[in-house]
């Protein structure tokens, strides 16, 4: 069953990175619960998106120039800010799994301390800080990324992590991260179709602001896509996967002699390949099972000389 975790508590239902907010994600039956750390003068750790506290709270100031007597005093939409400590507490409390981002560097002792002896998962853009996480502690981590970049999962791998926590996703992301034993959580999911098609490409759960949203979709049989039920089939089936249009490694190619940019009924803009035939020619399909990390520049070269001439000469164009 995939998880649902609330992002910094439960954002859309709860003020952000409080006690309530946990409990609002446990009443949803999120599996887990996301909450942002930072340092305090005095050397507190404290739930807190920002660098400052001027967004969520009456106050102002940056947090690392306030003490924690100071930062119990602002107001948070009704709330307190509360330390680590009393969100550990809380989620043991309420039977919860914390994901806890590291929103700064150095802070690796501290939280590997805080944290000894939980379930919690530690997160960071800080990768280097993840894989000290993992010198000091047993915890499990995740690495954060904003983009897509050209190799997620040696990031991961360098890491020594056990998720990717990813804000765009692809479906050789999954495979990939799949085959090297990674979790990957995409963020941050707020609607139901959007939920429903990651959780369709393999998503092993989605961060969200809505878990009792988000719940609902991930409690549905996950639709599989084949010769069955595939709106587009008939389409070339690559070993070990079931549609090129939900699995193609290629995809998004982004490659305007294969597809097009298209407008969803909500308005979002997405690359589709519904109208692609190269990748359905049988020597084409059987390069790319042997060559996974092949381009479309490559391949349209070997479509062009009609499976003729060395690998080398066929490379050899796609750089020209």
């Amino acid at each position: 069953m995939p998880l649902v975790i609330g992002h910094r508590g439960a954002r859309s239902l709860a003020p952000e990175n409080t006690l309530e907010g946990i409990r609002v994600a446990a009443h949803c039956r999120a599996d887990w619960v996301e909450v942002d750390i930072r340092l305090s003068l005095d050397g507190a750790l404290v739930l807190m998106h920002d660098e400052t506290v001027d967004r969520t709270t009456g106050g102002s100031g940056r947090v690392e120039d306030l003490d924690l007597a100071g930062l119990k005093a602002l107001d948070l939409n009704g709330q307190r800010i509360p330390t680590l400590q009393e969100a550990v507490a809380t989620a043991r409390e309420l039977g919860i799994c914390l994901v806890v981002e590291m929103k700064e560097e150095g802070l690796e002792e501290l939280v590997a301390e805080a944290l000894k002896g939980s379930q919690a998962l530690v997160t960071s853009f800080y990768h280097s800080s993840l894989r000290e996480i993992k010198e000091l502690s047993s915890l499990k981590t995740g690495v954060i990324i904003a983009s897509l970049p050209v190799k997620p999962i040696e990031l991961a791998l360098w890491a020594g992590a056990d998720a990717i926590f990813p804000k765009r996703v692809n479906p050789r992301l999954f495979k990939e991260a799949h085959q090297h034993g990674l979790k990957v959580f995409p963020w941050t999911i707020n609607e139901k179709d959007e939920a429903s098609w990651l959780l369709r490409l393999g998503a092993d759960g989605l961060v969200t602001d809505d878990p009792c949203l988000i719940r609902a979709a991930a409690d549905q049989p996950i639709k599989g896509t084949g010769k069955g039920n595939c709106e587009y089939y008939p389409c070339h089936h690559f070993e070990g996967q079931d549609c090129t249009h939900c699995f193609c490694p290629l995809y998004p190619c982004k490659d305007y002699d294969l597809g097009r940019f298209v407008r969803t009924k909500r308005g979002k803009r997405v690359w589709t390949c519904i109208d692609c035939k190269l990748v359905h020619e049988p020597i084409i399909a059987k390069y790319l099972t042997e060559h996974p990390q092949a381009t479309t520049a490559e391949l349209k070269a070997l479509e062009k000389s009609g499976g003729s001439g060395s690998e080398e000469n066929r490379i050899g164009a796609n750089q020209k």
